[in-house]
């Protein structure tokens, strides 16, 4: 089948006119521009064909939180009203609160995944459906005498859900304040045998800063309520710590990264690391500016993702674009494009797979239609795809409408 649109965007790559490409066997075969070759073909005036966006970071089991939690308090007393919010949830619920996050992914131009979540119930719903997805259970616990029980939970879970072609359970380690030093290594340890990404909340917050910087502040105080005997870091950082007790791998995501210092950002760049920014996270938290220049110019790669509706208005990747854009002017549109889609593919190991629209990759791309009146238009498309008005007409992952 043959798709062609006014415009196919490929990032990194000038804009085609009238670009198509062709699919076969869930493949794209074949990519051009002008005429149409023989064979069936679709035709979408007005619209922009570009590749499928790259969720690098989601949990899909809290989306029935949407608007329940009350923005711009601090993080451990939001995570205090998380679990007394999730406190009564069952199975179920899990399982339809991620069954209602994957429709809302899809709707928001989404066909690639990594999720994390608790119950397990995200994996089973993301394993029935038509996203690429990574699934992971998330393993969590201070005290180093459960570190064992802990992670041998979370395997437990990630295990009672069979990887296919499209789908790939894992687990993943919380942050590096709420794991012992025993289970990151063994959770890290886990994921890298597999070849499966390693993804990490890390300097997120103020209070995790102060945490790490001088054993102090509201953070502190959750963990010692946690496990009494919780470690007192001092002088160091989130990124510094991992970095000195063998916990951050190549390659690894790093989740938020909205307090990086310097010294954080050159261990990332040695690391080939790469870090997600949450752009609908970042403002209901009231987070200072997210550093995206200073990463840049270190060279360490920027991705985006949702995170949760228990701490953001939206799944969908669109959205993510356009508040990035919003926050950041100077970034221009195609650059955006680049990390929600190619950036993203590339930190969970898809570059050969997805992120991009060629010859021998998965037909996994999205019809955008901008609003025609808009100031845009379509004499840049990259920017008419950000403004708003546009809307995502199709998804096709693996040349499947979804």
């Amino acid at each position: 089948m043959l798709y062609q649109a006014d415009w196919l965007l490929n990032p990194g790559s000038p804009p085609v006119r009238q670009g198509w490409l062709r699919v076969e066997g869930g493949r794209i075969v074949e990519t051009g521009s002008g005429n149409l070759p023989e064979g069936p073909s679709k035709r979408f005036a007005g619209c922009a064909l570009l590749p499928g966006l790259v969720n690098a970071h989601c949990h899909l089991e809290l989306t029935t939180l949407e608007n329940a939690l009350e923005p711009g308090k601090t993080f451990p007393d939001w995570v205090r009203d998380l679990q007394g919010l999730t406190a009564d949830y069952k199975l179920p619920d899990y399982r339809a609160s991620a069954r209602a996050g994957i429709e809302r992914l899809l709707r928001g131009g989404c066909t690639t995944v990594l999720d994390v979540g608790n119950s397990g119930e995200a994996l089973k719903a993301l394993a029935g459906g038509p996203l690429r997805a990574f699934a992971c259970v998330e393993a969590l616990g201070l005290d180093p005498a459960h570190a064992e029980s802990r992670f041998g939970n979370a395997l437990s879970l990630a295990r009672a859900t069979e990887a296919t072609d499209r789908f790939r359970p894992g687990i993943a380690p919380h942050a590096p304040y709420s794991c012992s030093v025993e289970l990151l290594r063994s959770v890290i340890g886990y994921q890298q045998s597999r070849g499966l990404p390693v993804t990490i909340h890390a300097a997120e917050s103020r209070e995790e800063a102060a945490l790490f910087a001088s054993a102090s502040g509201p953070m502190q105080a959750f963990c010692k309520r946690i496990y009494p005997r919780a470690p007192e870091h001092r002088g160091t950082t989130p990124i510094r710590w991992l970095e000195s007790e063998g916990l951050l791998p190549d390659g690894a995501l790093v989740i938020h990264g909205n307090t990086l210092e310097d010294r954080d950002m050159e261990i990332l760049a040695r690391r080939e690391a790469t870090v997600v920014h949450c752009p609908s996270s970042h403002a209901f938290f009231g987070h200072p500016r997210f550093p995206y220049d200073a990463l840049r110019a270190h060279g360490v790669p920027v991705c985006l993702g949702t995170d949760s509706l228990a701490s953001a208005d939206s799944l969908s990747m669109l959205e993510q674009m356009r508040l990035f854009s919003k926050n950041h002017p100077e970034v221009a549109a195609e650059e955006i494009l680049r990390m929600a889609t190619e950036a993203g593919a590339r930190a969970l190991g898809l570059g050969d797979v997805a992120g991009r629209l060629a010859a021998g990759l998965q037909a996994d791309f999205i019809l955008a239609r901008p609003d025609g009146s808009g100031r845009h238009a379509m004499d840049d498309p990259a920017a008419a795809v950000l403004a708003s008005g546009t809307f995502i007409e199709q998804v096709l992952i693996a040349g499947v409408l979804a």
